[in-house]
């Protein structure tokens, strides 16, 4: 793991419809200095969370029920030109089309802590 961990603490949601994936996400972004404020497992949930807790950062996987990731974050930004979004993806997803869909930042797994830490990073740069 790199030393270079970025300063500054957020809030973050995580919204992944996988229990290991979300646990290890918030083992990851603890370790980084964050605060995972909540958990979403759809895109529905994402957008209800988001309203709610208003947190700095969200990480978004692609697959999900009811609500796609891509769909869900699209939304977000349509409805909040600063929100700053990671997508995360296992799939077929392209960078691209993440960042079309408004996300500021773009992961492929599997990645290791210091690649989330660049995705933050990304995100912000982008904000």
């Amino acid at each position: 793991m790199t030393s270079a961990k970025f300063n500054t603490h957020m809030k973050i949601l995580i919204a992944d419809d996988t229990d290991s994936v979300r646990f290890a996400l918030r083992l990851a972004l603890e370790y980084l200095g964050h605060e995972v404020v909540g958990f979403a497992c759809d895109g529905h949930e994402a957008i209800e969370k988001y309203a709610s807790m208003r947190p700095d950062l969200v990480v978004m996987d692609v697959r999900m029920p009811r609500m796609d990731g891509l769909t869900c974050t699209s939304l977000l930004s349509k409805s909040d030109p600063s929100a700053r979004v990671v997508v995360v993806t296992g799939s077929r997803t392209t960078e691209s089309e993440a960042r079309e869909a408004g996300a500021r930042g773009f992961l492929e797994k599997p990645f290791d802590v210091s690649d989330l830490d660049r995705a933050i990073h990304c995100a912000l740069a982008a904000a």
